[in-house]
């Protein structure tokens, strides 16, 4: 999202706190496959005690200094700061106020200077306006997530890539791409496995201890068909899943994300799913109500979340090639309209 900004102002002046997933002007391409950023990116320390409130205000007041006309961002708390230092604030929600952030919240709202509400998905929309009806009153914008259609234009087809790594041409190949977290649908990829042996399934992400545990549980079942690859930098993902002949999305009607608190699976936008259409693969979801905003059944074939046996089906209906080209052809065209760079355009008034 900074990299379609920066297409739009290149004095973009952008800060980040450094966590524990470091991101550094030298790795950002690595970590996240961009290549425009900008640098007078500012990555503050964050410190043991109040670490990332003390990284809000000095990020607020390095923006009041600078003398920026409009702040974007994606923390309640320095949308908060940034609009009572005088600063016209754009507010991006990729979930419901949590905890604290309800008192931040309400600062932002009586700031006078709150210029727009930007969130993931219109069941989030609704999710938040029934808690906070106020927002009736903002600019209020609906912005999925997105992609860079540019990087994946020059992706081998399934064959070629299974070719280069030497990979056995007849065996069909399911991709997922993710983390390993609870509610992601992992164990479905072990039934679909254990279901259908002369497939392959690839799956890309995870912790190691959370891939060891998984490794543990299909060395117990006797599954030999699953290959786990670990973390792969997002800048060579794409080319590396290019062997999947089908890319999988098995979001349970619970989700998690890292902390383990909040249920995404009501309001998410998954990168991932952009992603699997610029591939150009076909694509198996979970249907549910918040990726239909996105996806249907022309463009994906959707399986309630839990039948293992409907998600076999799916799969065995994809098994050859005729069958999958209607779903990508159409997948292309929907995902030609989540561009980053028209997301930024919608989301800046351009």
């Amino acid at each position: 999202m900074a990299e379609a900004l920066i297409q739009l102002d290149p004095n973009l002046f952008m800060t980040a706190v450094r966590g524990g997933s470091v991101a550094t002007h030298g790795n950002l391409h690595e970590l996240y496959g961009v290549t425009h950023i900008t640098k007078s990116m500012k990555i503050y320390k964050s410190g043991r005690r109040f670490g990332f409130l003390i990284y809000a205000i000095r990020a607020a007041l390095g923006a009041k200094w600078r003398g920026v006309d409009v702040v974007l961002t994606r923390s309640i708390v320095i949308g908060a700061i940034t609009a009572w230092l005088g600063i016209k604030t754009i507010l991006e929600c990729h979930a419901p106020p949590q905890g604290r952030e309800h008192l931040f919240w309400l600062a932002l709202l009586r700031s006078g200077n709150f210029s727009k509400l930007v969130l993931i998905s219109n069941k989030l929309r609704e999710i938040i306006q029934d808690h906070y009806p106020d927002i009736k009153q903002l600019d209020v914008v609906v912005a999925h997530d997105g992609v860079d259609l540019a990087r994946f234009q020059n992706l081998p087809n399934a064959k070629t890539a299974k070719l280069n790594a030497g990979r056995d041409l007849n065996r069909r190949i399911a991709g997922y791409a993710g983390h390993l977290y609870a509610g992601r649908g992992i164990e479905v990829l072990f039934d679909c496995a254990e279901a259908l042996p002369d497939w392959d399934f690839v799956i890309a992400g995870g912790t190691e201890t959370d891939i060891e545990r998984h490794r543990n549980e299909i060395r117990r079942r006797k599954i030999s068909n699953i290959e786990f690859w670990g973390f792969v930098p997002n800048a060579h993902l794409a080319e590396k899943l290019s062997v999947a002949d089908v890319l999988l999305m098995p979001y349970q009607k619970r989700v998690s994300i890292s902390s383990g608190t909040l249920n995404t699976s009501q309001w998410m936008s998954p990168l991932k799913m952009f992603e699997y259409m610029a591939m150009k693969r076909a694509i198996i979801a979970s249907d549910l109500p918040v990726l239909r905003e996105v996806l249907n059944e022309k463009n994906a074939i959707l399986v309630e979340p839990d039948k293992v046996n409907d998600w076999v089906s799916a799969l065995q209906k994809l098994e050859q090639e005729d069958s999958r080209l209607p779903l990508v052809n159409s997948a292309q065209r929907t995902v030609s309209q989540y561009d980053w760079q028209k997301r930024a355009n919608l989301i800046m008034g351009n």
